[in-house]
């Protein structure tokens, strides 16, 4: 057989590969316009008798809501619309003793990824008989590191959980939600594969109604969840082909959005540009910039979105030394011409087209820009320092020294 019938890389390898790929217990995922009109063939199917519906205060008095209202017809036993931003433990709590009220047997959350991680909490917590903050809080993952990541066990009882999202968080592929204490002022997540939402709905029209500040801010989350997917350490053919092409949609849809906030294809595009950001995420762990982020959410009040148009460029420069030829491949993702460069400058130009597609979508791109102040600075390090997502950087991170170091780039 000519080499050329097969890949390159295939043919420069002296072995076969080797290893395994995880899938969570998501049945499937509903995509395209008027995907919406098939949630009550999926209440159905799974079983759901009594559906109680988590949502944001904005979205419960408009449209979509009354859509989903009169598709559940009477299997809606009730709404909880006092969603906050970062998702804080009281209001987990509210909701939780709001669905146990109502007798649910199934969550539908509608709205982004607070909407989406308070149902997966709520779902835990009625699981769990986890009746108050310090009861939820014993199934929050913990890092060390030293000894690394542990994770409570669980019964496998959470609620079955249909997510319907608004915006391009991709929070509704995860098998965790992410929970703010207010006491210790640091962003829990709470991890195991029973909450992981058992249907999603990618309605193209649904996405219409987001504003597109908030669409376009939410896609470069995304955009933040494939490429530290690509540099990961535990990188691999799969997640590198999906999250390459993730990188190339979105960098062609967020712009497409903005310039046209009724793009209907523009919408569709960003759905499935978050999708294949986080397939088989599960597989790996995210890094640094997501740690940075979980910790700016709580301490600075920044939406995930903006952190990751603020942080995402200076992560991939400190990681640079360890990731060059790596970040080639975002650079070519993002549509930037690499030829007559080394891995150094491609790298360099990964980070420069992050930071131009920024710009064209016009979100914030310093610190300084979003209120958050050096005066800060040490204690968001000492947060990033116990987030178990910094296990995946390629580089380890050791010291505040270092985090505040991004910290001082992005101000």
């Amino acid at each position: 057989m000519n080499d050329r019938s097969v890949p390159d890389s295939v043919t420069a390898r002296s072995a076969p590969l080797t290893g395994e790929f995880w899938y969570l217990p998501m049945d499937v995922v509903r995509f395209g316009p008027r995907s919406l009109d098939r949630l009550p063939e999926e209440v159905a199917r799974i079983g759901g008798a009594r559906v109680f519906v988590i949502t944001v205060p904005e979205l419960s008095r408009g449209p979509i809501a009354a859509r989903v209202a009169d598709l559940l017809g009477d299997r809606l036993v009730g709404v909880f619309d006092g969603v906050r931003a970062h998702v804080p433990y009281p209001v987990v709590m509210e909701a939780a003793s709001a669905a146990r009220a109502a007798e649910a047997d199934l969550l539908v959350s509608l709205g982004g990824g607070s909407a989406i991680d308070t149902t997966r909490a709520v779902a835990l917590a009625i699981g769990e008989g986890a009746d108050s903050i310090e009861a939820l809080e014993m199934f929050r993952a913990r890092y060390d590191p030293a000894s690394g990541t542990s994770l409570p066990a669980t019964h496998g009882r959470a609620l079955p959980h249909v997510a319907i999202p608004t915006t391009l968080a991709a929070a509704e592929f995860a098998n965790a939600g992410a929970v703010t204490s207010l006491t210790r002022r640091v962003k829990d997540l709470l991890i195991t594969d029973e909450i992981t939402p058992r249907v999603v709905i990618h309605d193209a029209e649904v996405g219409l109604t987001t504003p597109v500040d908030l669409w376009v801010s939410t896609g470069m989350r995304s955009l933040d969840h494939a490429i530290e997917t690509v540099y990961s350490p535990r990188h691999q053919p799969v997640t590198d082909v999906l999250s390459l092409e993730s990188i190339r949609r979105l960098s062609l849809a967020l712009p497409a959005a903005r310039r046209d906030p009724t793009d209907l294809a523009a919408r569709a595009d960003g759905y499935m540009g978050a999708w294949l950001s986080y397939f088989g995420e599960m597989n790996l762990s995210l890094g640094l910039s997501h740690a940075i982020g979980h910790q700016l959410g709580p301490k600075g009040g920044v939406p995930h979105g903006v952190t990751s148009c603020i942080i995402l460029p200076q992560v991939m420069r400190f990681l640079a030394p360890a990731t060059a030829d790596r970040q080639r491949l975002i650079a070519d993702a993002l549509g930037v011409d690499t030829r007559g460069l080394d891995d150094a400058a491609a790298a360099e130009a990964a980070a420069r087209g992050v930071e131009a597609l920024v710009a064209e979508l016009g979100q914030p791109s310093r610190l300084s820009q979003v209120g958050v102040g050096r005066e800060t600075f040490g204690e968001i390090a000492q947060g990033v320092l116990q987030d178990l997502v910094i296990a995946g950087s390629p580089i380890r991170i050791e010291s505040a020294a270092q985090v505040t170091s991004i910290l001082e780039a992005a101000s």
